[in-house]
């Protein structure tokens, strides 16, 4: 465990050096503030200045070309060769391993020229542009073979020529990329340059500027390029200004300004820790003070401390043993008014007052193991030890008071208790023949069970063969009235038949007669051959009427044959009516007897559920009857020996207990008593309300924890 004085050791140097921390971050962030405002307040004069100086070149390189090219004496030069060689030793000697110089003519051919592989950087629209004109024409920047050219053009004024001429100059992009260096500042830094778009156009890298790296286009696949990319946006919507950005854990400080030529802007570029040298020669600067003040607050640390803390040690020494139980030991009193002064007095009168304390408290419960509960605490207890001595004697009060009422509850116990085993025994004996018989119930009640289930069945199957029988009687009464339609046709068929009998009855007679006169007739002529087809034809005349009446007999008989059994059908159907009537009542009746039937076997089934669980209860109260019985005779001993047990103690006589309020009982615990024992079972009359009420509550749960 650390002392208070490594303690205020260790506090006295985090604060030296949380403050000497901050002071050096706050430094160090001001100087890199400064360094950093003051680069950008920088940079984007010298990027300015940087492209005038660039224009102003590129100008003096149009110049110096206009003016050989319009010299008298290039003018006169008849020979195209001779007019290269005359520019080669004439343009911009410092250049001049740079240059390469064609001759077109106006149509765009090359008619002399250094170097026939650089001629294709020059387009054919750039040629005729210059030749239609009298200025310089300087072409953009172009990729060929991964390096970078740009050409300045202008037309030959030659009146002697017939054809148009135009001369060209083709410069090294090495030219622009050197010119633009001369402006680099910082050891890390350098200058390129990019067109409106932030494609690079020159760049001392060759490789990037044949690619024309651009890092908005970049950054949409490489995330290493998105704080690049968002500077260069910057760059290429201003003309001029300053910006930062971090390319690979680097800071980097850029300023940019607009060009002349080429569409372009030149950017100048330094790493940023070019110029935060100062900062770390400030921050070992700090450190040293650091140190320094941190040595000397741990010399007046360690002074302070040990005044401080010797008194504090002695003081938490005893304070230790005192929590150990020591109140002997005497207490090392610093003869000071200051905090540590009250602290030590303080601590010695503390372990007086906890000596005195103790030795009071030790008594009364001395007396208390002794059986004495009459004993009290006197003496004079302080602030909140007052509590001790109020609830210590409180609790012989109470004490006494419980004892005294347990031993009156003991009395009653024990008569309770045997007044609850009787109780308990008749109500054994009761609920034993109360079982017997709801067995015999339960018996009976399974038999009719069974009695009514196989009418439910009986009466299903009944209902179920007169519900077939219903069926085949509507069966036959169908059948009936087809029986009774198809004898009514057969009675109209008979009636058409004794016509058609009736009507071949006056044939045969119309035919008897003709053959009468055809005899007369033959007899008259007195051919025979008619006369016997005469006769022929009256005997067959006569045989048909013979044959008319058997058959209209027949018909007769038949006819009175078909209205008899007609009406009998009628009766016939009317009775199958009455008995279809009398099968669907019942069909109704058999199936009203079913329902019944089915209802009493599932109220019979609940009749025998709850007779179960009469039975089960039942049987549970005749076990808690015998358990209550033998739990009251155990409750009678246990009383007797309580009450031996506390004759051992000394009470409060009866004036005291007359000062003393007895304690309350909450009026269920009455109520409680009232319905669970008969009024001859409540306590002795001769006890006050408070003492019966007190008895009846004990007597009550006791009960209840043993039937549990």
């Amino acid at each position: 465990m650390k002392s208070i004085r490594s303690k205020f050791l260790v506090a006295m140097l985090s604060i030296a050096l949380i403050i000497t921390l901050i002071l050096s971050l706050v430094s160090i962030n001001y100087i890199n503030k400064s360094s950093q405002d003051t680069l950008i307040t920088t940079v984007q004069p010298l990027a300015i200045q940087a492209a005038r100086s660039f224009n102003a070149t590129l100008n003096q390189y149009g110049s110096s070309f206009q003016s050989c090219v319009n010299n008298d004496e290039f003018l006169n030069i008849k020979d195209n060769n001779e007019m290269l060689k005359y520019l080669r030793n004439n343009f911009n000697l410092s250049i001049q391993n740079y240059c390469h110089f064609t001759l077109f003519n106006s149509a765009g051919n090359v008619v002399a020229a250094d170097d026939t592989d650089i001629t294709p950087v020059i387009s054919a629209s750039e040629i005729a542009d210059a030749s239609t004109t009298t200025t310089v024409i300087i072409t953009n920047i172009v990729t060929q073979n991964q390096k970078q050219y740009f050409s300045i053009l202008h037309s030959v004024d030659n009146t002697k020529s017939t054809n148009k001429l135009v001369v060209a100059v083709t410069i090294d992009g090495t030219v622009l990329e050197n010119l633009i260096s001369e402006n680099i500042f910082g050891n890390s830094g350098y200058a390129y340059l990019i067109d409106a778009y932030g494609n690079t156009l020159i760049h001392k890298d060759e490789k990037t500027a044949a690619e024309k790296v651009n890092p908005i286009k970049k950054a949409e696949t490489d995330d290493t390029y998105k704080d690049v990319a968002k500077a260069f946006q910057t760059i290429t919507t201003n003309p001029s200004g300053a910006c930062e950005y971090q390319y690979e854990g680097t800071d980097y400080i850029v300023g940019f300004s607009d060009t002349t030529y080429f569409n372009s802007k030149i950017v100048l570029v330094s790493g940023q820790n070019d110029f935060t040298g100062s900062t770390s020669s400030a921050l070992v600067n700090i450190i040293i003070i650091g140190c320094v003040v941190m040595a000397i607050t741990i010399v007046i640390s360690i002074i302070f401390a040990k005044k401080i803390s010797n008194p504090i040690t002695s003081a938490t020494q005893r304070i230790r043993s005192l929590a150990q139980g020591n109140l002997s030991d005497p207490v090392n009193v610093l003869d000071s008014k200051d905090e540590l002064g009250i602290l030590t007095n303080s601590l010695e009168e503390t372990i007086d007052c906890l000596r005195q304390y103790i030795n009071l408290i030790t008594t009364g419960l001395t007396q208390i193991s002794e059986g004495n509960l009459c004993h009290r605490i006197e003496g004079t207890f302080k602030g909140d030890f007052y509590k001790i001595k109020s609830t210590f004697n409180e609790i012989l009060d109470s004490l006494s008071d419980t004892f005294a009422s347990i031993n009156m509850a003991a009395e009653q116990v024990n008569t309770g208790a045997v007044q609850v085993s009787l109780s308990a025994q008749n109500l054994s004996q009761g609920s034993t023949q109360q079982a017997s018989a709801i067995e015999e119930l339960s018996a009976t009640l399974n038999d009719v069970s069974k009695q009514i289930r196989q009418n439910s069945e009986d009466a299903k199957n009944a209902y179920n063969i007169v519900s077939e029988n219903t069926r085949a009687i509507g069966s036959c009464n169908e059948d009936m009235t087809n029986m009774l339609t198809a004898m009514n046709d057969i009675h109209t068929s008979t009636a058409e038949i004794a016509k058609i009998i009736k009507v071949i009855d006056e044939i045969s007679f119309q035919t008897n007669i003709l053959a009468l006169n055809a005899a007369v007739e033959a007899a008259r002529e007195g051919s025979k051959g008619f006369g016997v087809v005469a006769d022929e034809v009256r005997r067959l005349a006569s045989r048909s009427a013979e044959a008319a009446k058997q058959t209209a007999s027949l018909i007769e008989n038949s006819t009175a044959a078909v209205s008899r059994g007609s009406k009998i059908a009628e009766e016939t159907a009317k009775s199958l009516n009455k008995v279809v009537e009398s099968s669907n009542t019942i069909q109704g009746l058999v199936k009203n007897i079913t329902e019944a039937s089915e209802t009493q076997a599932d109220s019979i089934i609940q009749i025998n559920t709850g007779v179960d669980q009469i039975s089960s209860v039942v049987s549970a109260n005749t076990s808690a009857a015998v358990g209550s019985a033998s739990a009251s005779e155990e409750l009678s001993s246990q009383s007797l020996i309580l009450k031996n047990m506390i004759a051992r103690f000394n009470l409060k006589n009866n004036d005291e207990d007359n000062e003393t309020e007895e304690p309350s009982v909450p009026d269920e615990n009455i109520n409680k008593f009232k319905y669970d024992y008969d009024i001859d079972d409540m306590p002795d009359e001769n006890l006050n309300d408070n003492q019966n009420d007190s008895e009846i509550n004990k007597f009550t749960e006791s009960s209840d924890d043993d039937k549990y």
